[in-house]
């Protein structure tokens, strides 16, 4: 359906990211720690992997908008987990999936606190804003306006939690989500 009516971006992806929040919440919900850092497979990630990278992902990109420092680093997040400050995620090798074993009120905390920033600052943005361009991935690639970037946000945010979702139902089975 087409629609000429103007679309609030920001609105359009705090809603959608609050979305993936509560579907990462609600997967998590009742499983052990062991459960939460099983691997699928030897080569595969986790469900606290997925959920620490989707969203220092989006801590990363949106404090890359707006100018910030990322909360995993003005927090002191990257200190609590004990990794360095500019790890993401991306370029992982296996073995430091396999030793991300961190607690679930660990991970939550930095999970809470990277959602809030990214609502915040999200919420801030003008269209202006949105439409200035930065680097997705420094160091790789061409610029594109910021709204391209929390989209791709958006969109890593919406695979990995599909990941973890995916996961929970082969831990627990079909009913765990109710209906």
């Amino acid at each position: 359906m087409t629609t000429d009516k103007p679309i609030d971006v920001a609105n359009f992806i705090t809603t959608f990211m609050d979305g993936a929040y509560s579907s990462m919440k609600r997967a998590f919900d009742g499983l052990t720690e062991e459960q939460l850092q099983k691997q699928p497979t030897a080569d595969t990630n986790s469900m606290v992997w997925l959920a620490w990278h989707a969203n220092r992902w989006q801590d990363k990109q949106s404090a890359q908008a707006v100018g910030e420092d990322e909360v995993w680093v003005s927090g002191g997040w990257h200190d609590k987990f004990g990794m360095p400050a500019d790890r993401s995620g991306i370029g992982d090798t296996l073995e430091q999936v396999a030793e991300f074993k961190p607690s679930q009120e660990l991970l939550w905390g930095y999970i809470d606190a990277a959602h809030q920033a990214f609502t915040r600052r999200v919420e801030s943005m003008s269209a202006e804003d949105l439409a200035k361009n930065v680097d997705y991935i420094p160091g790789r690639g061409d610029p594109r306006p910021v709204w391209r970037t929390l989209m791709g946000a958006c969109s890593d945010t919406f695979k990995h939690t599909g990941q973890i979702e995916y996961i929970r139902g082969m831990l627990t089975g079909k009913g765990w989500f109710p209906a």
